[in-house]
């Protein structure tokens, strides 16, 4: 049987961030013929799995230099019983030690980052700060990109990023896509709509634009927001539309200032973040879909609205050009252009047609991204050198 090793540096069943998704990954890699041991470097609680191939191993220690030898340990030990194939998400603490037991003890790395965040980040060494960085974040990651055996990014332009842009070697970029549920994110019944609009409060005709992203300065959240929306404030009112904004972040205080001060509170609410296993929710109930934002890599956000039927206005940051349709296309707009942003979601508010139109093709094209189809991906890539 084939084995994989799976590295999550953090799991909490509560957490907003989209690690949420990885579990419906694993079962589906899983259920096709791979023996899963998912390692979990932090976790508030273990998931459960019904697939019994699968194995949870949470680590214990809490200290870094110990729990990086526990790591070493468990990867050592997990290598004597033939899992070969280590996959890391994210995490540069776990990358080290994975490389170490592959030179050592055979074995192949997967080291997976997408995020076009090094456009942003100021490498320049000014205070101790930026040395407790460079030790603990830019020295490991050079390391990986340089030794990995497989540095793992998707989509497709995303690879030419890092390797144009990070430095990574042609010989060791692969590519892999982010996957969606299309069982959980999938459109609704009107009356499962009603109920639903209920059971979240909102109420009357009033129409949702959903907009769910971390707001930080490396996104540049304060730049688009709240003056995407605050531009066509009028039309918004005219055509009864809402945004409902959900992410937390360094910028949401500051952002629900903005909103305060302005006196746009009814056009724009920030929700904060909600836990990823039920947001689908949010997508359930929206007209509209908008990701106002400077850097990206594989925004799953784009595939949940694509997956729920919902018209998008987006920028073209990372990879997003790789994964929408042709029409769609027609709503991404430049990174620095945030008032050609709110003029393609001005001219979307009233066309109902096209909204639609969008919608349908989205639902099209985002099978490509069904869990079950990237399942498959992992497998060739992984274990058939595809």
């Amino acid at each position: 049987m084939k084995k994989l090793i799976y590295i999550l540096n953090h799991y909490s069943a509560d957490q907003g961030s989209h690690f949420y998704h990885i579990l419906h990954l694993l079962e589906e890699i899983a259920y096709n013929g791979v023996e899963i041991v998912l390692l979990i470097e932090k976790a508030e609680g273990e998931p459960v799995f019904k697939n019994s191939n699968i194995k949870v191993i949470v680590q214990k220690e809490t200290k870094p230099l110990k729990r990086i030898m526990e790591l070493f340990n468990i990867l050592k030990k997990l290598n004597k019983q033939g899992f070969k194939k280590i996959y890391i998400r994210i995490s540069q603490n776990a990358a080290l030690p994975a490389m170490a037991v592959s030179k050592l003890y055979g074995s192949e790395v997967y080291y997976w980052q997408s995020g076009t965040t090094h456009l942003v980040n100021d490498k320049k060494i000014k205070n101790l700060q930026d040395i407790k960085r460079l030790i603990k974040s830019d020295l490991p990651f050079y390391l990986t990109k340089k030794y990995v055996d497989h540095f793992v990014t998707g989509p497709e332009s995303m690879a030419d990023y890092y390797r144009d842009v990070v430095g990574v070697s042609e010989k060791r970029l692969m590519v892999l896509y982010n996957d969606i549920d299309l069982e959980r994110f999938k459109q609704i019944s009107a009356e499962e709509i009603e109920l639903l609009r209920k059971e979240l409060n909102i109420y009357g005709d009033e129409k949702i634009i959903l907009f769910v992203h971390r707001l930080s300065p490396v996104r540049k959240s304060l730049y688009y927001m709240p003056f995407v929306l605050e531009k066509i404030s009028d039309v918004l009112r005219e055509h009864n539309y809402k945004c409902i904004v959900l992410g937390g972040g360094p910028e949401k205080e500051v952002l629900e200032e903005e909103i305060k001060q302005k006196k746009l509170d009814d056009i724009i609410e920030v929700l904060g973040e909600k836990p990823n296993a039920t947001i689908q929710q949010y997508y359930q109930v929206a007209e509209i879909f908008i990701n106002p934002t400077y850097t990206e890599g594989f925004p799953r956000v784009l595939i949940e609205a694509m997956a729920s039927g919902l018209p998008i206005v987006t920028t073209n940051a990372g990879g997003i050009k790789d994964i929408l349709d042709t029409k769609q296309l027609d709503y991404m707009v430049d990174i620095n252009d945030r008032d050609m942003f709110s003029e393609q979601l001005k001219s979307l508010l009233d066309d109902k047609e096209m909204q639609k139109e969008l919608g349908e093709e989205n639902l099209q094209k985002v099978k490509r991204y069904s869990t079950e189809n990237v399942a498959k991906m992992y497998i060739e890539r992984i274990f058939n050198n595809g």
